[in-house]
């Protein structure tokens, strides 16, 4: 924000680089500030808490999942058993063994790894765009990969939407640096 030769009136009180020095998240109350001009640190705060929030459960969405994916892609180990089943009972006559563990193994494992790159990239791709155009970017990855992850019909498919999901983890490195 540049600086005009008015002086203009916080509502929380900031440094000589005019960062807040008091933390007071709910000041203001749901307008996160009386006027848009005098309080940005809270709408920061509660931008970036609700944007780690968002990639938070499309990160995580595929974990408590797994039990029905690996049905619906039929990587179960009796899938032929399986396929013969009423669908209210499919999930629970599902057995996942060596193959079908190996694939739910290797999914998690992609899970992790492009999150990691992402995370040691991410200091120079915040320093270059700021963290407010990075969390977008990040955000709008994350809704196009998360949305794609619904059309996966196989275990590779399963472990590239893993894979690609996973950037939405590197938001935390976003919300250290904002």
């Amino acid at each position: 924000m540049a600086m005009n030769s008015e002086t203009i009136e916080w509502e929380v009180a900031v440094d000589d680089q005019n960062k807040s020095t008091e933390f007071n998240p709910f000041k203001g109350g749901l307008h996160c500030g009386k006027r848009v001009r005098t309080n940005p640190h809270m709408r920061a705060f509660w931008a970036a808490t609700l944007a780690f929030c968002l990639a938070f459960v499309g990160w995580f969405a595929f974990a408590p999942l797994l039990s029905v994916v690996r049905v619906d892609i039929g990587i179960c180990d009796n899938q032929a058993a399986v396929d013969l089943l009423p669908e209210n009972e499919k999930v629970k006559g599902c057995v996942c063994k060596k193959s079908c563990k190996a694939a739910i193994g290797n999914a998690n494992l992609a899970a992790v790894s492009f999150d990691v790159f992402t995370r040691f990239i991410m200091g120079s791709v915040i320093e270059y765009f700021g963290p407010r155009l990075t969390d977008c970017m990040l955000l709008t990855w994350g809704t196009i990969v998360v949305s794609a992850s619904a059309a996966v019909t196989s275990a590779t498919g399963l472990m590239i939407a893993r894979f690609f999901v996973s950037a939405l983890g590197s938001t935390f490195v976003v919300n250290q640096f904002w």
